[in-house]
């Protein structure tokens, strides 16, 4: 009699967030998907994975990366998220509409990780930035062209990005800064769809650009450490911070180790303000510069003060709703995609230091023993930062 299942994960601890989960579980996946999910399932499988000891939770989704590989601050999504349990992607802003193609019909076929975009408002997206700011020429910022590539490409791309940062729109111009976030508001009415900003190193006031945003809406960096965080002149968390989280804008990490201050980040959590979802803005830093994997950044926030399973569904239930994905992304239900990893919770003293050299010491840490994608064990790594 021929196998039930294509692979079963037997004996770990499954944290399932969308569906209130934490308890023993055993998971069976056939044709892609979650074929059965119980306490103990009886049955036979063409592979089975050994989870005792581990936990269980969908497969990782990093809502903020750069993946563009071949661009000069791009990676490869396999080598650098799918090997560390991350199965979906969101490229944030590496393409503009002039160089999506690229993106679309070369690099992501060549990967097994799930890669969704937000498009950048800037025509060239991320591919000058090392040269010159992207929007420093406001005229690269055409939004009519920005929401027909979203329209053009719906099953990929699903959001408009902008940088409203000093690196972006010029070094202390203001006026650039406010006609990019003008534009990036009126390209994601255009075509409908979410809008992501970094507000990291903003030359505007922060509270100006959570104005602008509404729910569904990305902030990205929101844990920054520089002049316009989320905390005002009195010290406290700024009104329009909290007016945002409760009107559904979603606060998001995009750690890049210079994005997120460890203080910012311990204050934040004391005061009732954690973050939506866990980041990690992936891309290829300068020298003498640490990116963090989302595992790493994961391990962090449990050490900030996170619960495990608030850190697990900050990486699964609440970016897959981000990104209107919840029916197919973000959890272990019946009927999902067939996305998992098995996670083993390391004893150990471990040290995570961010942009400010500001250090968090760890006593527990994420370590990824098996990755599921479509169904199918893949191999796995094990370091935090990459």
């Amino acid at each position: 009699m021929a196998p039930a299942w294509d692979l079963l994960v037997r004996g770990g601890t499954l944290i399932d967030p969308a569906q209130s989960i934490h308890a023993k579980r055993e998971v069976a996946f056939s044709g892609g998907r979650v074929a059965d999910v119980a306490e103990t399932l009886t049955g036979e499988a063409f592979e089975t994975i050994d989870a005792t000891g581990a936990l269980v939770t969908p497969g990782l989704i990093d809502l903020h990366t750069h993946v563009y590989a071949g661009l000069s601050t791009g990676r490869h999504a396999d080598q650098t998220s799918l090997a560390h349990g991350v199965t979906t992607v969101v490229d944030a802003g590496s393409a503009g509409w002039m160089t999506l193609p690229g993106l679309r019909d070369y690099v992501i076929p060549a990967y097994r990780t799930r890669v969704y975009v937000f498009i950048h408002l800037s025509a060239t997206g991320l591919t000058i930035n090392r040269v010159m700011p992207e929007l420093a020429e406001i005229k690269f910022a055409q939004v009519e062209e920005a929401a027909r590539a979203v329209a053009e490409n719906a099953a990929l791309v699903l959001g408009i990005k902008v940088r409203i940062a000093h690196g972006a729109t010029g070094e202390g111009n203001q006026a650039n800064a406010r006609e990019a976030l003008r534009r990036a508001r009126q390209a994601a009415d255009l075509a409908r769809v979410p809008l992501m900003i970094h507000v990291s190193e903003t030359p505007i006031p922060l509270p100006e650009i959570l104005d602008a945003m509404r729910a569904g809406d990305i902030a990205t960096h929101i844990l920054n450490g520089h002049a316009e965080n989320v905390f005002g002149p009195d010290g406290r968390v700024r009104r329009e911070v909290r007016a945002a989280q409760e009107r559904g804008v979603v606060l998001d990490v995009g750690h890049a180790t210079i994005h997120c201050d460890f203080k910012i980040a311990r204050r934040a959590i004391d005061e009732g303000l954690p973050p939506t979802t866990l980041s990690t803005d992936l891309h290829t830093p300068p020298a003498g510069r640490i990116v963090y994997n989302l595992r790493g950044v994961m391990s962090q926030f449990l050490a900030l003060g996170l619960s495990v399973d608030d850190v697990i569904a900050s990486v699964t239930s609440r970016p897959a709703a981000a990104i209107g994905k919840s029916a197919e992304l973000g959890s272990l239900a019946v009927g999902m995609a067939g996305d998992a990893v098995v996670l083993d919770l390391e004893e150990g003293q471990f040290t995570y230091t961010d942009g400010a050299r500001n250090e968090v010491n760890a006593t527990r840490r994420f370590r990824t023993r098996h990755v599921v994608r479509a169904g199918r064990r893949l191999p796995a790594a094990h370091a935090d930062h990459l």
